[in-house]
């Protein structure tokens, strides 16, 4: 058995460093790599948002998700902006031409996951998600 557990985590991982240089390839265009555009997802979903929540939802740590986010606004793909009552805060939102960039990496995005996708019913995906949660919650 402990062969065919060796083979299903090394196929785990093989598809999922091919899934993300995939999409890697198909962001190039957009100057995005595919760590950006989790942010960008994300803050396009829940903006005005904090950096804290931002790693949060990404599952990134906040070192990580602090240098995406000036590299974003750097791109002027985001804002950033102080609360005006507790200057602790701040809330991100996507700049104009972030929104603009989003939906057009958000069509391939959509194109590229259908590509992956293909042949594989909706029930399959659905039982292959509940597979892979139920593996992150025993690596818990």
């Amino acid at each position: 058995m402990r062969g065919f557990y060796e083979d299903v985590a090394f196929r785990t991982n093989v598809v999922a460093k091919k899934t993300s240089l995939h999409l890697q390839h198909g962001l190039e265009r957009f100057d995005v790599t595919p760590e950006q555009w989790s942010v960008l997802n994300v803050v396009d979903q829940k903006a005005p948002i904090s950096q804290r929540h931002i790693a949060a939802f990404t599952e990134k740590d906040a070192p990580t998700v602090n240098r995406i986010i000036d590299v974003l606004i750097r791109k002027n793909l985001m804002t950033k902006a102080i609360d005006a009552q507790d200057r602790r805060i701040t809330s991100l939102a996507l700049s104009t031409e972030g929104k603009q960039k989003v939906q057009l990496i958000r069509n391939v995005v959509e194109e590229t996951c259908t590509h992956f996708y293909r042949g594989i019913a909706d029930t399959e995906l659905a039982v292959y998600l509940d597979i892979l949660a139920r593996i992150e919650n025993n690596l818990e």
